[in-house]
């Protein structure tokens, strides 16, 4: 989770050092962009199904190895072009490991405890930006963007040790007929926690021939929630993911952005500040107190009335941003939208887990993970093209982008709090 954020945060933070270092147009940034979370949708969708055939745990583990790989091998980049390929193999790793994350952490939980269980793994996500903020910070000036890429990597190492030593989910292992190795699983996690279970434990294994399918996901029980909250997190994602590119754009600029900052080449080759970086740090700070309010309103109120009084408050909060004062104010509304926009995001990966049983959870999780990216694919792409021509464009766009997040949760119509998860 926390390869999430940290790979488009590092991204935004070493790339005006590459743009000088081999010359690197506005046009192929946005493409290392729309290359690096195209491979992360796309192998969302794939391996999302793969997940609900094979488990959770193997793809989880095979993907967190490749990570590892290619994080180190971008750091050892000769030019534009290898950077760009590890950077897709990556991106691409990291789509996968999300949407095996969000299986676990709502498949292990109680539905008491299966907010406080997406709060770990969003926080996780933001802590990637806090943590290459404050990496950039103390390594960048002194070791360079190298040492930068491999430091940030090692966080995956600790991660592999970890889910070497969970188990396989139990409910995936129910949901696909193998009761032995469920009770297994069972078993070993009332261990961990100091239990015991009675000597003979049954579970009902049926062998579900459709799991993992795509169709299930637009068959009449499950098209609704399968297109509303693509659509939702699509748009949230849209403007997320711009917004963690625009800030350290808005930070390393004289204006708020467009022709006044285009022609300073200083402006578009330099890395940030140690001034910028610690502002782009109390961002991620920012993000993560939005996830802890919104944790405690969801578990009081439910998911739908926070997420449509969030959504509502986006597009008003999003408007501001045509107003350009100064640079200061611009960067603290863009921080404002990035909070609302964190609460959205929050309350829709609780509820994607949520809305679906386990014998199709990761692969609507991965097809909704991978409309998101989408969305990240173009927000980003088009802040990169327009911020130095014209920084409206790019605000409209995320108004649009809002209202479509508006309109998503209404069509969502299902409040999903304390629901019980069905396995078929």
């Amino acid at each position: 989770a926390y390869s999430d954020y940290a790979e488009l945060t590092l991204l935004s933070v070493i790339l005006p050092t590459l743009r000088c270092e081999w010359d690197l147009t506005q046009t192929f940034e946005a493409g290392i962009t729309f290359a690096v979370y195209g491979s992360y949708a796309l192998l969302s969708i794939i391996f999302g199904k793969v997940a609900d055939r094979v488990g959770r745990k193997p793809v989880l583990m095979c993907a967190t190895v490749l990570l590892i790989v290619s994080a180190v091998a971008g750091a050892l980049s000769p030019n534009k072009w290898v950077f760009l390929a590890t950077r897709v193999a990556t991106g691409g790793c990291v789509g996968i490991n999300l949407s095996c994350i969000v299986c676990y952490c709502t498949e292990f939980s109680e539905s008491k405890y299966r907010a406080q269980g997406i709060l770990v793994f969003q926080f996780s996500a933001d802590l990637g930006i806090l943590i290459v903020s404050l990496i950039a910070f103390l390594v960048q000036d002194v070791l360079g963007w190298r040492a930068l890429i491999i430091i940030t990597s090692l966080a995956a190492i600790p991660a592999l040790i970890l889910i070497s030593i969970l188990p396989e989910s139990p409910r995936y292992l129910i949901a696909s007929g193998q009761h032995e190795k469920a009770v297994k699983a069972i078993r070993y996690i009332a261990k961990m926690n100091g239990r015991e279970l009675p000597g003979n434990v049954e579970v009902e294994c049926p062998d579900d021939k459709d799991r993992g399918s795509y169709r299930m996901l637009f068959r009449d029980t499950h098209r609704r929630s399968t297109l509303s909250l693509s659509l939702m997190y699509f748009s949230c994602i849209f403007i997320a993911y711009g917004l963690i590119v625009w800030i350290p754009l808005i930070l390393n600029a004289d204006t708020c952005g467009g022709t006044a900052d285009a022609g300073s080449e200083s402006d578009q080759c330099k890395g940030l500040d140690s001034e910028s970086l610690l502002e782009l740090t109390m961002v991620g700070l920012a993000a993560v107190i939005a996830n802890i309010v919104s944790l405690f309103v969801i578990m009081k109120v439910g998911r739908l009335i926070p997420i449509r009084t969030a959504s509502v408050i986006l597009p008003i909060v999003t408007s501001l941003l045509l107003i350009c004062i100064n640079k200061t104010a611009t960067f603290w509304l863009v921080t404002t939208v990035k909070v609302v926009t964190k609460m959205v995001n929050f309350i829709i990966w609780v509820m994607v887990p949520e809305s679906f049983p386990t014998n199709i959870r990761s692969t609507a999780t991965g097809f909704i993970n991978s409309s998101g990216k989408i969305g990240g694919v173009f927000g980003t792409g088009i802040v990169y093209l327009f911020f130095y021509t014209d920084p409206n464009i790019v605000v409209g766009l995320f108004i649009g982008a809002a209202v479509l997040n508006l309109m998503g949760t209404f069509i969502f119509n299902k409040e999903t709090k304390d629901v019980i998860l069905q396995e078929t």
